[in-house]
């Protein structure tokens, strides 16, 4: 029976139990294979020049084009030396993706590998905006004043909204998808020209009254001995300089005064009630929660709810508290383990909420910003950088993990797009970690500026050819060829 942090260590640091990270980056659960040596991570994208010794990149001949994430995992998981490998484990392998579907639980299945996550039919269930809200509202977390209903035209939108008071600017959310993709801010009829087929299409969508607020993000663990919840992050939303979608998550920040004492005590306790909540729902294991705090009346409102690890997972799980004590991503192993553990989550929350004043650690979601599609021609290799006083960043040595960089002018520089790369608009560019503040608020501070800037010089992009332009075309038009 395993009943302190020290027992869950030092049980960890000694498993033969193989793990397996499948997802198109590591990018996720970064850092936790020095908690969990053995986890490995299977990727496509070649984040680290192969130098990670834990990375695990199958051979192919040629790219393969997807559709989305999920193909990606289908690939990787059903390609003949990854399936030689795990077939080869003396232990059954242990899975974990960021995001499946269930060609991959039948997969999981055939390969008698143990999938570490709920089902996809409960997942999949979770996910909607709509059930979130529902949810919320069952555990007594409030959302934003909203109304959820079909929505064919902007005069129904505009009678709904003075149905329900929410007054004359409007924030509407379908119910499925990227919060930055399908989160839309209306507030005329030329607003909602923009976003009427998206919106139309639905059967029904989230009409929230469109508030002035800061973004507060928060993971929590729903197991068998109650809710783990992490520190709480303050959230970067918008930024234009990271992001092209207004509504977009582009960065986050831990520090001890980031918020108000009784806004992070509600932020822990409503993330306990909705853990408990999905755990009556059959809901097992991690889970990610916005809020919104309104910041004319201070009231803390539920904003969304992702099922899964999530992008904030690999900064909640390096913050001073998580190393410190244990990264709350353990207990989501615990809880798909047959171990015996007993393990009280209050002490845990409670320390979490406390935690004293350290270094902080933020990080920077850089996706590609401009319309057009170009090549990346260099890319700067995943490491330590330290930010020089004319603006640029140079390389202090290859790393692999965020707590490699200490430093008030360094930062860990994770690659997504290399060299000869597509770069295309809304395309994931780079993360950055640094142990700096980047938030003042609801913007970015002067570093985070600095740091901006530094990264994006350090990409050089160049535009496409005609012949690749051709190329492009022939494979956006098929039939062009034929012509």
């Amino acid at each position: 029976m395993l009943k302190t942090f020290e027992e869950v260590i030092t049980h960890f640091k000694t498993t033969t139990t193989p793990y397996y990270f499948v997802s198109p980056t590591s990018f996720n659960l970064i850092g936790l294979d020095t908690w969990i040596p053995t986890l490995r991570y299977i990727t496509f994208i070649d984040t680290f020049d192969k130098h990670h010794p834990h990375v695990m990149i199958p051979s192919r001949t040629e790219t393969p084009v997807f559709n989305h994430l999920e193909e990606i995992n289908e690939y990787l998981l059903g390609h003949k030396e990854i399936v030689d490998h795990l077939l080869a484990e003396k232990i059954t392998p242990h899975i974990l993706f960021l995001f499946f579907n269930t060609d991959l639980e039948a997969l999981c299945k055939t390969l008698k590998l143990s999938l570490d996550l709920p089902s996809y039919a409960l997942v999949d269930k979770v996910d909607s905006k709509i059930f979130t809200t529902q949810l919320g509202n069952t555990a007594g977390v409030a959302s934003v004043p909203n109304v959820m209903a079909k929505v064919d035209s902007f005069e129904t939108l505009q009678a709904l909204a003075e149905t329900h008071n929410l007054g004359k600017k409007w924030v509407v959310q379908t119910a499925y998808g990227d919060s930055g993709k399908t989160t839309f801010f209306i507030s005329t009829k030329e607003d909602y020209d923009q976003f009427a087929e998206e919106i139309e299409a639905e059967d029904s969508v989230k009409v929230m009254k469109q508030i002035r607020c800061q973004s507060v993000a928060i993971e929590g663990c729903a197991t068998r001995s109650g809710t783990f919840v992490g520190p709480v992050l303050s959230e970067l939303i918008g930024e234009p300089s990271l992001t092209p979608y207004k509504g977009g998550w582009c960065g986050n920040d831990w520090h001890d005064l980031a918020f108000p004492q009784a806004v992070k005590q509600l932020a822990m306790e409503n993330t306990e009630k909705l853990g408990d909540a999905l755990y009556k729902h059959g809901y097992r294991g991690y889970f990610e929660v916005d809020y919104l705090i309104d910041l004319d009346t201070n009231t803390l409102y539920l904003g969304e709810l992702n099922p899964r690890l999530s992008g904030v997972t690999a900064l909640t799980n390096s913050t001073p508290f998580c190393q410190q004590t244990i990264p709350l991503f353990l207990f989501h192993v615990l809880e798909y383990s047959d171990l015996n553990w007993e393990i009280n989550p209050t002490a845990y929350n409670q320390a979490s909420l406390n935690q004293p004043e350290g270094m902080p650690i933020g990080q920077l979601i850089f996706k590609y910003t401009d319309d057009d599609l170009k090549i990346v021609q260099d890319a700067p290799i995943s490491g330590v950088y330290r930010l020089q006083s004319d603006g640029t960043m140079l390389l202090v040595k290859p790393a692999t993990s965020p707590l490699e960089a200490n430093g008030p002018d360094e930062a860990f520089f994770f690659r997504i797009m290399k060299d000869n790369d597509y770069a295309y608009h809304g395309g994931d560019l780079a993360i950055l970690f640094t142990p700096n503040k980047i938030q003042n608020g609801a913007s970015i501070t002067e570093k985070g500026k600095q740091w901006v800037t530094a990264v994006k010089n350090a990409y050089r992009i160049r535009e496409l050819t005609q012949e690749e332009k051709a190329i492009v075309d022939r494979y956006q038009n098929p039939g062009a060829r034929f012509k």
